[in-house]
């Protein structure tokens, strides 16, 4: 066993880091709007008092939900074994499942009833023809991806 590439390679996992969001690069909508996708998930999860938006947060919580962060631990923890059994294509193939594990939770975020988010106020619900928040156009949902960086 060569103790000093398994260090080298332990050293490279420890660097590499798993995101999952909206980069704000990528994230133009379709039509009139100038705001990006990027902002609008900030917006909401953070929510606006001045403009009456209550904070609905996407990412953190989705990825936090118990059983989407055993799923994405798992995929961690595979990731790591990979790198000690010398096999760096499956140490990248379990991060990049991880982060897919993370961005499908985000998505399934929007209708997961454990968000917790309120409805649409009346007058918003009218107007969208719906109470359930954030799932109009579906491009906010669309623009979340993830990215490994290593």
């Amino acid at each position: 066993m060569d103790i000093a590439k398994l260090k080298a390679d332990l050293a490279k996992l420890r660097r590499a880091n798993v995101y999952v969001g909206v980069p704000e690069d990528k994230s133009n909508r379709q039509g009139k709007a100038k705001v990006t996708n990027a902002a609008l998930v900030y917006l909401h999860t953070h929510g606006s008092p001045l403009q009456g938006i209550p904070a609905r947060p996407i990412i953190e919580p989705a990825i936090s939900a118990p059983d989407n962060k055993a799923l994405i631990a798992r995929e961690l923890g595979e990731a790591a074994r990979a790198v000690l059994s010398h096999k760096p294509g499956e140490t990248r193939s379990r991060l990049d499942r991880a982060g897919m594990l993370g961005r499908n939770a985000a998505i399934r975020w929007f209708t997961d009833g454990r968000n917790g988010w309120a409805a649409n106020r009346p007058s918003t619900a009218k107007r969208k023809g719906s109470d359930r928040p954030l799932i109009d156009t579906g491009q906010m949902r669309r623009s979340i991806t993830y990215l490994v960086e290593e």
